[in-house]
């Protein structure tokens, strides 16, 4: 059941560029996310959450030491990709520690494993 969850969340893996473009870090203060607990089906809703970890109906994520929201860089691990992300979310579950993101700069989100990210920390980056 695990597998079936982690396959159909990196299927929501999406890549933006990163580097030289102008695309400017948001002020966290405005930025929902999940911190200390699972997220719900309800925080995905409104944006503070990616995903939801169940197995038959039942929430198994397990919040993870990092704090939310902060700033971050996603590697995509195919491409080599670089994306600006900020980090709304990190729970594991089954021995897999996953972090759900917002990707700067657009509307959409994605979801990676923890070694995939470089976190920056909540100061505000000038790149």
């Amino acid at each position: 059941m695990m597998n079936r969850i982690l396959t159909i969340v990196l299927l929501l893996l999406s890549t933006a560029a990163y580097g030289g473009d102008a695309i400017e870090w948001p002020d966290l203060s405005g930025v929902m996310s999940v911190s200390g607990r699972a997220a719900t089906t309800e925080d995905v809703q409104v944006g503070a959450a990616v995903f939801v970890l169940q197995a038959e109906g039942i929430n198994i994520g397990v919040p993870i030491g990092i704090e939310t929201p902060q700033y971050a860089i996603h590697t995509d691990v195919d491409s080599g990709q670089k994306s600006k992300v900020v980090v709304i979310q990190a729970e594991q579950a089954s021995g897999q520690n996953l972090i759900g993101a917002k990707i700067v700069g657009t509307s959409e989100f994605l979801v990676g494993f923890v070694h995939e990210f470089k976190l920056l920390g909540r100061e505000q980056i000038n790149e």
